[in-house]
């Protein structure tokens, strides 16, 4: 059996830090109290105690989860790490983050295609890839995003070509370490080897057009 040996108020919130005889067990608001007869000197058989902690456990995680997506989004393997770091057990934890995301509050799909969107525009594919992947995106939902934002080939050529004469602006293409720096900052981009070499090709072409 499990006793009920305190409950006293958890810092300036609306919460009780409910103990038993072997320390702080969990918090919970009174109305979790009130529902399930948390009385000081209750006493609970353990079967019937670990679910209360449980549940209580988890009630704790989708608050925590709601102040968290209040400020700001993130993946669901950022927010189970958030989560774990303020002290909520794994188990709990995941019961948390998927509670959220089953009721709409969070969506990784979602918020990868929002960070692939503010990427793009500085960014290739690959780039963007690593990115979504470093805030625990699958590699699904990363491929799947990633051929919605970058589908449009033109554009994308569009934009190589951009950020490319804003690099060589100064420099010397023919000669080979000047070239090769180039390709090594489009390659940080995240450009394929192909796409980089493709708009030097069209660089070159069209300064060569442009000279009389």
């Amino acid at each position: 059996m499990v006793l009920i040996t305190d409950i006293r108020p958890y810092k300036r919130t609306k919460l009780f830090e409910v103990y038993s005889e072997d320390g702080s067990e969990f918090l919970a608001n009174e109305k979790f109290l009130n529902e399930n007869e948390i009385l000081l000197h209750s006493e609970f058989d353990d079967d019937t105690f670990e679910l209360l902690r449980a549940k209580a456990h988890l009630l704790i995680g989708i608050r925590k989860c709601v102040d968290i997506l209040s400020r700001k989004d993130y993946s669901k393997q950022e927010l189970l790490r958030k989560l774990c770091d303020k002290g909520i057990p794994e188990d709990a934890a995941r019961g948390a983050v998927q509670y959220m995301a089953q009721h709409g509050y969070q969506d990784d799909y979602r918020y990868a295609k929002r960070l692939a969107e503010l990427g793009r525009s500085s960014y290739g594919r690959r780039r963007v890839e690593q990115i979504l992947y470093s805030h625990g995106i699958d590699r699904e939902t990363i491929r799947q995003v990633a051929d919605e934002v970058f589908n449009d080939e033109a554009e994308e050529n569009e934009k190589i070509d951009r950020i490319l004469a804003k690099a060589v602006a100064g420099k010397n293409l023919t000669i080979p370490a000047e070239k090769q720096k180039i390709f090594a900052k489009l390659a940080r981009l995240g450009y394929t080897s192909s796409a980089i070499s493709a708009a030097i090709s069209r660089w070159e072409k069209n300064r060569k057009d442009d000279t009389p």
